[in-house]
């Protein structure tokens, strides 16, 4: 499964451009990152990226975060006395709580920590989620001290935090049995699903912001398919797509095998199989006994 793994990796690396003008409102122009962090102190200021801004600092990475509704981004760099690493801590504030675990759940491979409300590690790198907030810690090195180092760091970092939010609900219509865990990604951008599995060029399921869809790959028999969950604010917004994938069937265009279920607004979609029995009973089950 194509994986996208540099994209948050890069906006760890890169050196920090200019930051934005001040936000205009107090909850936005408040310091988020403290002076000193799990025994590691703060070496310059706290700089505030904005939407436009956020462009320079993670050059031709922003779409991700941008595509779950990026407020802005706070970032620090943290040292410790007479020590040649250096920590960096990038605070992505989202929309909702449900896009900062969205843009976590985009590259979930990894070690799962226990950091805010789900972390992974890896290659000295921490992401974790809490609340609306999104974290991302490097640190130069790559030894088992520096590991420990970003570790302390991100739980500190993420006990500030204030708040917590919930897993969205659509993510656990998702069947148990034959999920990789590590798969599943909610998002409401067509760009972030291909990125996942292909599924057009076009926004053939209508994603926009409000309409939540879930992504996960399961194992059918001998093949692997990714099942496509998304909720639709009514039963006949659902139709309306269902209809619409239905009637491109047998068309010529560049997409993969799918195989269309509904249960009043709830849509899903195995993708990369042919429809047969395992098909069928995985639809159902994502649907709640309705196809």
């Amino acid at each position: 499964m194509f994986r996208l793994v540099t994209l948050v990796l890069t906006c760890a690396l890169v050196v920090a451009c200019g930051p934005s003008s001040e936000p205009e409102d107090d909850r936005l122009s408040a310091p988020v990152l403290p002076l000193e962090a799990g025994g590691w102190v703060a070496t310059g200021g706290e700089e505030t990226y904005d939407t436009e801004s956020i462009f320079a600092y993670i050059d031709g990475h922003a779409e991700v975060y941008l595509a779950y509704g990026m407020d802005r981004c706070v970032s620090r760099r943290y040292s410790v006395a007479d020590g040649d690493v250096e920590i960096m801590v990038d605070l992505f504030e989202m929309a909702s709580s449900a896009d900062a675990y969205g843009v976590f759940s985009h590259d979930r491979a990894g070690e799962i920590v226990a950091v805010g409300q789900g972390a992974i590690f890896r290659h000295g790198w921490l992401s974790f989620w809490k609340g609306r907030w999104c974290g991302s810690i490097y640190a130069s090195g790559g030894d088992e001290d520096t590991r420990q180092a970003v570790l302390d760091v991100g739980r500190a970092v993420a006990d500030t935090l204030e708040g917590g939010g919930e897993v969205p609900a659509l993510v656990d219509q998702l069947p148990d049995s034959g999920l990789d865990q590590t798969s599943v990604c909610y998002l409401h951008s067509p760009q972030i699903l291909n990125a996942h599995v292909y599924v057009g060029g076009d926004d053939l399921f209508g994603l926009v912001p409000g309409i939540g869809a879930v992504v996960g790959e399961y194992r059918v028999g001998e093949t692997a398919v990714h099942l496509i969950l998304v909720q639709y604010p009514d039963e006949e917004t659902a139709g309306a797509v269902a209809r619409r994938v239905r009637a491109e069937e047998g068309v010529e265009v560049a997409r993969p095998a799918m195989v269309i279920g509904r249960n009043g607004g709830l849509l899903a979609a195995v993708v990369g199989a042919e429809s047969d029995e395992n098909v069928q009973l995985l639809l159902e089950e994502a649907l709640g006994g309705g196809a």
